[in-house]
C-alpha cells in the first residue's frame, strides 16, 4: 500500500516535470552577445581608422588622452555603445557618450536591426577569428565597423 502511494506521487511529479520542461524553448545565445572593443571603422567614403593607431597617436601627443574608449556591450535584448573621446579644448577627455539600442535579427534578410527610439539601422554582421572579430556593414550608408571581443585573460596568460 505504502509503495503504491509513493509510486503515484512519483508518477505525478515526473509527469508535471516532463510537461513543464517540454514547453520551454531553448534560448540560443547569439554570437554577438558579449563585450567588444572597436578595432576599426570605415566611413561611407572608404576612409578607414584603426582605433589602436588613433589612440596611440593621441596619447603620444597628450598622455591624458589615455582615457579614450570605444566599446560595445551586447546582451540578448539590447546593446550599448560607449564612446569617450578627447576634448579638443583641454588636455583631457569628454564625458562618456552611451547609446542604447534594442536589436533583433530580421528572419528574412538576416540583418541585425538596431533600434533607438524611432530610428532603425540595419547591419549585416559577419564573424571571423573564431567568432572573436565581428564586422558590421551598415546597409544604408555602407559604413563598416569592426569589433574585437574582449576576452578575459587566464591566470597563465597574466603570468607570462
Amino acid at each position: 500500500m505504502k509503495y503504491s502511494k509513493i509510486s503515484k506521487y512519483l508518477l505525478i511529479f515526473l509527469s508535471v516535470y516532463i510537461f513543464l520542461s517540454c514547453g520551454k524553448d531553448e534560448i540560443i545565445t547569439d554570437k554577438s552577445v558579449g563585450e567588444w572593443m572597436l578595432y576599426s571603422s570605415t566611413d561611407k567614403n572608404g576612409v578607414k581608422t584603426i582605433w589602436d593607431e588613433f589612440l596611440a597617436n593621441s596619447i603620444a601627443l597628450i598622455p591624458q588622452y589615455s582615457c579614450m574608449e570605444y566599446t560595445a556591450t551586447i546582451t540578448d535584448q539590447m546593446a550599448s555603445i560607449k564612446v569617450v573621446l578627447l576634448d579638443e579644448t583641454s588636455s583631457g577627455c569628454l564625458n562618456a557618450s552611451i547609446s542604447v539600442f534594442t536589436w533583433a535579427i530580421d528572419p528574412e534578410t538576416g540583418f541585425y536591426n538596431y533600434t533607438q527610439g524611432t530610428s532603425v539601422t540595419s547591419y549585416l554582421f559577419t564573424y571571423s577569428n573564431a567568432d572573436n572579430r565581428m564586422t558590421w556593414k551598415d546597409q544604408t550608408s555602407g559604413a563598416t565597423t569592426v569589433w574585437d571581443r574582449v576576452v578575459e585573460a587566464t591566470a597563465a596568460e597574466v603570468a607570462e
